[in-house]
């Protein structure tokens, strides 16, 4: 635990995998179709490991939980996928 906080690398990991397990079915659906259309449209694979940290950095409100960004985020991305 003492390592895992030293190592933020491994502790981001951690509150990144928690935030995806959270997720709804639903949630978690839209979540690979837009990890997809992101790969897609960079011509390389995109994890779901590297869409948290991006939404946490592009959702600066931080009245909300991360676990709330990563929905609104969604919400706001699966619009634009067909």
């Amino acid at each position: 635990m003492i390592a895992g906080i030293g190592n933020r690398d491994v502790s981001t990991q951690m509150v990144d995998s928690e935030v995806i397990s959270l997720l709804d079915p639903g949630r978690l659906k839209s979540l690979k179709m837009i990890q997809k259309y992101i790969s897609k449209l960079n011509d390389e694979h995109i994890s779901l490991f590297s869409l948290i940290p991006y939404i946490r950095h592009e959702v600066v409100d931080t009245t909300k939980t991360l676990h709330e960004k990563v929905n609104l985020w969604i919400d706001d991305n699966i619009k634009n996928i067909d």
